[in-house]
C-alpha cells in the first residue's frame, strides 16, 4: 500500500493474543473515556482497558450474538453496552453474511440494525471528547472515520481495522481513508503484521 506509520510512541496491547489490539498508553488521561464499536463474543479490550487504565467504555454492537453474550456476562460497571450499529448515517443499516475464503463475498443480509453516527452518539451522551476509539465493523469504517473527520470530533486515538479485503470495498478505500486522517491531523502509529489493524493518534497542537 506504501503506507508506513510516521508516529515514534510507546505502544502497547490491552488484551495481547490472537485478537489483540494496540494504542499508545502515554497519551491517555487517568480515566479515559473509550468507545468500542463491534463487540461480537469478546470483550478482552473492553475488559482490559477498564482493568488496566480505569476507563469507562462505551460498547456498541446489535448482533445476536454480541447481546447474548453480554447478557450472559458478568460485566463491570465501567462498562456501558448498547445494541446498536454505528455508521455513516441515522437509521438502519443492513448487516450481511460472509463467504468464501477469508469472507470475501458478501452474502445475504441477515440483520435489520438501528443505527446512529458518531457526532450523533457523542451528541446524546454528552461527551465532549474520546481517548479511544476502537472500530471493527465489517466495513462500516470508512464512513465513520469520514464522520469523526469532517465533524472535528475531538478523538485523541484511532484503532480501527479496515476491511480491503472485502471483495466490494477494496485496498483504494484504505488508502482514502488513511489520507482523510492525515490531512485532519493524525499520525500513523501501528500497521499489524497482517494490514488490516492501524492505529493512529492525533497529532499534539504546540
Amino acid at each position: 500500500m506504501g503506507i508506513r506509520p510516521t508516529a515514534c510512541v510507546p505502544l502497547v496491547s490491552p488484551n495481547p493474543g490472537d485478537q489483540a489490539w494496540v494504542i499508545s498508553p502515554e497519551r491517555l488521561p487517568e480515566e479515559p473515556l473509550v468507545y468500542s464499536l463491534g463487540l461480537s463474543e469478546n470483550l478482552s479490550f473492553d475488559l482490559g482497558m477498564i482493568q488496566q487504565y480505569g476507563a469507562t467504555v462505551h460498547g456498541f454492537d446489535p448482533t445476536k450474538e454480541s447481546q447474548r453474550f453480554v447478557a450472559k456476562s458478568h460485566l463491570p460497571t465501567d462498562f456501558h453496552y448498547y445494541p446498536l450499529a454505528v455508521a455513516g448515517h441515522d437509521g438502519q443499516l443492513d448487516l450481511y453474511e460472509r463467504m468464501g475464503k477469508g469472507g470475501r463475498k458478501k452474502g445475504a443480509c441477515f440483520l435489520k440494525a438501528s443505527c446512529k453516527k458518531i457526532s450523533s452518539l457523542i451528541q446524546e451522551l454528552e461527551h465532549s471528547r474520546l481517548d479511544i476509539l476502537k472500530i471493527d465493523v465489517e466495513g462500516s469504517e470508512y464512513p465513520i472515520l469520514e464522520d469523526v473527520c469532517l465533524k472535528g470530533i475531538p478523538v485523541s486515538q484511532i484503532a480501527v481495522e479496515f476491511h480491503h479485503r472485502f471483495d466490494e470495498i477494496g485496498i483504494s478505500a484504505t488508502i482514502r481513508s488513511h489520507k482523510t486522517l492525515l490531512q485532519h491531523g493524525y499520525q500513523l502509529a501501528y500497521i499489524s503484521d497482517w494490514a488490516e489493524e492501524f492505529l493512529y493518534i492525533k497529532r499534539e497542537e504546540n
